[in-house]
């Protein structure tokens, strides 16, 4: 239903900014659900989201950018200028913003700090590295001395405007911002006015260094069952809390790389979207460069294909029957290789293959190609032999196919694999390269077999 959503949405915001509708597409995007919008927006075209993106409302823009991955808020806000770029990092949670701005050139970072109303709250997070406590956490929370009353806190609290999550706690510090506990806001209502937050402070509550792993930050908070995490500097001073939905974001991330880590796979996903964005949406010599060198070597390949049918012409000119199966054998053989080479690169990426044991898994895949190619071999072969009702052509035809189909999956496998440890983008150059190996040797196979099993009828 979501998926559907989004599909319809995507449609009509770009038909309308086909026709130049460029206000009733930002319509249909404004009347989505934040993560929606940035669906469909990552969806979008690079000249249609350059359309769309400046005449959005900050708060809009502000909540598509907050739900994108990195990557594309990287190449989404270089549509803007600085002073709107600013105008719409106001509208974010501290920590979003100060993540965008991070990933900025430090000029440019400069800039949109100084066209910032709330750049203060965002300063401070810039200071530590994106894999920290520091670099995860935010600024955006209330913390008050132990000496201030209820009365006064209350106040504080009506007149707090947070951007994002609102955090469960209030944070209770000394003089001097040392964290002392928290409270919450259901026992400060229930206080009486003159009460002082140090008779309501709960001081039995983790913390985590600043400079500490952001994956121990997240694993404290998950441990502790925290909603969230106080960040403490080297004095036990607070400089900023880690709520529980980054949290959680981080240590799903962190599994996944330990995933791919165990299959030595760290920085396939992010090589892998690099190479499909270019290919779909890159410039038209990039895609040249990467598609044109493999159809060569597939061009090449039917050269030499043609002449292996030419060496063998008087073959076809013997027995014109041999002709009849030459699709048959290179069809299948090109349909089996297809297949592999398409499992492998899913496996791959999804972490079901190990490179490691790659030898293991390339066994397996020669034997479920040797045992399908040996079960359509005998049916083609049947097919062969009372069809034109020569025996051993039925051999020639389903040897044929068994031993091609074998060797194609084995390449299927194989290629991308070779591929993948060079380097080299194995989703546009394996298919090429298994077509042209098959085909020469799906042809010689078959020739010499004929020859072998039908020579008599050559003469």
């Amino acid at each position: 239903m979501e998926r559907t959503i989004i599909d319809r949405a995507l449609l009509r915001v770009r038909k309308l900014l086909e026709g130049g509708e460029v206000d009733r597409a930002i319509d249909i995007v404004e009347a989505l659900l934040p993560a929606d919008q940035a669906h469909v927006f990552e969806e979008l075209e690079p000249q249609e989201r350059k359309a769309l993106l400046p005449e959005l409302e900050a708060e809009d823009a502000a909540d598509i950018l907050e739900e994108m991955d990195d990557e594309d808020v990287s190449d989404l806000v270089s549509y803007i200028t600085p002073s709107e770029l600013a105008y719409i990092l106001d509208e974010m949670e501290p920590d979003k913003a100060a993540d965008l701005l991070g990933d900025l050139d430090p000029a440019v970072r400069a800039t949109i700090l100084a066209q910032m109303e709330d750049a203060d709250e965002v300063r401070p997070l810039l200071l530590y590295p994106d894999e920290t406590a520091g670099g995860l956490m935010t600024s955006e929370y209330l913390a008050f001395p132990e000496t201030m009353r209820v009365s006064q806190v209350l106040q504080a609290i009506r007149a707090w405007r947070p951007k994002g999550r609102k955090t469960p706690y209030l944070f209770i510090v000394d003089r001097a911002g040392r964290f002392i506990g928290v409270t919450d806001p259901f026992e400060v209502l229930q206080a009486s006015p003159a009460t002082t937050l140090s008779e309501l402070a709960r001081r039995d509550v983790a913390t985590v260094d600043v400079s500490a792993d952001q994956e121990v930050a997240a694993r404290t908070l998950a441990r502790y069952e925290l909603e969230a995490l106080p960040v403490v500097d080297d004095d036990g001073r607070l400089v900023g809390i880690i709520d529980a939905d980054d949290a959680m974001e981080i240590l799903e991330e962190e599994t996944t790389e330990d995933i791919f880590d165990r299959a030595a796979l760290s920085a396939l996903g992010s090589r892998e979207r690099t190479r499909s964005e270019v290919l779909v949406r890159g410039p038209l010599w990039r895609i040249w460069r990467v598609r044109l060198p493999f159809l060569i070597i597939t061009l090449l390949g039917g050269l030499l294909a043609g002449m292996v049918v030419h060496r063998f012409e008087r073959a076809l000119e013997t027995v014109t029957a041999l002709a009849i199966f030459i699709p048959i054998v290179m069809d299948m053989g090109g349909n089996a290789g297809t297949q592999s080479s398409t499992i492998f690169s899913r496996a791959l990426v999804l972490g079901h293959i190990n490179p490691g044991k790659f030898w293991r898994h390339l066994l397996r895949e020669t034997l479920v190609g040797l045992t399908i190619g040996a079960f359509v071999g005998v049916i083609a072969g049947v097919i062969a032999s009372v069809w034109q009702g020569i025996p051993r052509l039925g051999w020639v035809v389903g040897t044929s196919i068994m031993v091609t189909m074998t060797i194609a999956t084995t390449l299927g496998f194989l290629i991308p694999y070779l591929l993948f440890k060079l380097g080299v983008d194995q989703a546009a150059g394996s298919d090429p390269i298994i077509t042209t190996i098959k085909g020469i040797t799906g042809l010689i196979i078959y020739f010499v077999l004929a020859y072998q099993m039908m020579g008599y009828l050559f003469d």
